[in-house]
């Protein structure tokens, strides 16, 4: 066997998480055809294929799933090597990708990155914003804010806040419609919702149907910014956290002591991951940032 090249491993996990040759070439920043390189390479290696592709997919062979373990495992040992070695005592710097959703990445996170960057001027932040939920295990995002608790015992997870949706209309949707004093009222509204995740819909569901009402979605949107500007517009009422409808003056509450909605922010780091500096300095830079803007969640 020739001498082992041990940073094609780091092509073969960046394979595995992104799930092709070309999605892997973009986060590794080369092109798709030294990847492929890299993970024939390792097949040699190895002496058996790793992957069997089907369609645009790459899925793990046996012996792909044997070599992952020990890859991450590998992974997490040069992680824990950098945070006890060099973490304590080099300036915080480093690229770091940061998993959000929408309306939180988009309304919150993202008009304070500049605030950290001042803090620490060597971090270079992405900032993935989507209606998705962020694998960390599969290494997406190196960290990531969800929505909910995770239950993953290899992710390490610090509370940020408990925020509390809320119905809002616009004032001229409201001017323009029948009035809303009851939860029964509801049934005679339109709705703007998500398409694929809408986190208040079944719980708004059980309290109609607890009064014979019913969800009447008219406008559904793929992100929240833009139910929010459909909302603003007049197209119906919709679920918010305040930081989100105070965005838009247009919107006002709708029943805001009867109906609401409670869930819970947590940030969430890969466990080989939590100790090192630069993942440390944005951990406790979101957890202040939301401790300080504690009213914008009630």
């Amino acid at each position: 066997m020739n001498e082992f090249n041990w940073d094609n491993l780091r092509f073969f996990l960046a394979m595995v998480r992104a799930g092709n040759p070309s999605a892997a070439a973009r986060i590794l920043r080369v092109d798709h055809n030294t990847v492929r390189r890299r993970i024939t390479a390792l097949e040699s290696d190895m002496g058996a294929r790793l992957f069997d592709k089907a369609d645009d997919r790459y899925a793990l062979t046996d012996e792909g799933e044997t070599l992952l373990g020990i890859a991450e495992s590998i992974e997490a040992q040069a992680v824990h090597a950098q945070s006890l070695i060099g973490g304590r005592d080099i300036a915080i710097g480093g690229t770091v990708r940061i998993g959000v959703p929408d309306g939180l990445g988009t309304l919150f996170v993202a008009p304070r990155l500049a605030k950290l960057r001042r803090l620490h001027p060597q971090l270079s932040v992405e900032l993935v914003v989507t209606s998705k939920h962020f694998d960390l295990s599969r290494r997406e995002a190196d960290m990531a804010i969800i929505v909910g608790q995770n239950e993953n015992k290899r992710i390490t997870t610090r509370p940020l806040t408990q925020v509390v949706l809320r119905l809002y209309a616009s004032s001229d949707y409201l001017a323009r419609n029948e009035k809303i004093t009851t939860i029964k009222d509801l049934s005679d509204h339109d709705f703007v919702s998500g398409i694929d995740d809408f986190d208040f819909g079944p719980a708004l569901s059980r309290v109609l149907s607890s009064v014979e009402g019913s969800l009447n979605t008219t406008i559904s949107c793929s992100s929240i910014v833009a139910q929010l500007k459909a909302t603003a517009a007049g197209g119906g009422l919709c679920c918010f956290a305040k930081f989100i409808a105070s965005t838009e003056p247009e919107l006002v509450p709708v029943l805001p002591d009867l109906v609401r909605f409670e869930r819970d922010i947590t940030l969430a780091v890969h466990t080989d991951m939590a100790q090192l500096a630069r993942i440390k300095a944005i951990a406790d830079f979101l957890v202040r940032e939301f401790a300080e803007q504690k009213p914008l969640f009630g």
